[in-house]
């Protein structure tokens, strides 16, 4: 049980990571400054705008 939650750790962290590094490879190779979110680190973004109250 405390291996199968360890490999889940290491593939969720060795993902995240790989995503970074290929991110900053894109973000290289179009001339672009590398920008590092760490609240954000998949600058993933809602899909539908949360609804506003303004009547």
């Amino acid at each position: 049980m405390v291996t199968n939650i360890t490999y889940i750790l290491l593939i969720s962290v060795l993902l995240i990571f790989g995503g970074w590094s290929f991110k900053a490879l894109i973000s290289l190779a179009q001339g672009k400054p590398i920008e590092i979110n760490p609240k954000n680190p998949l600058n993933l973004k809602a899909r539908w705008p949360k609804e506003s109250k303004e009547k």
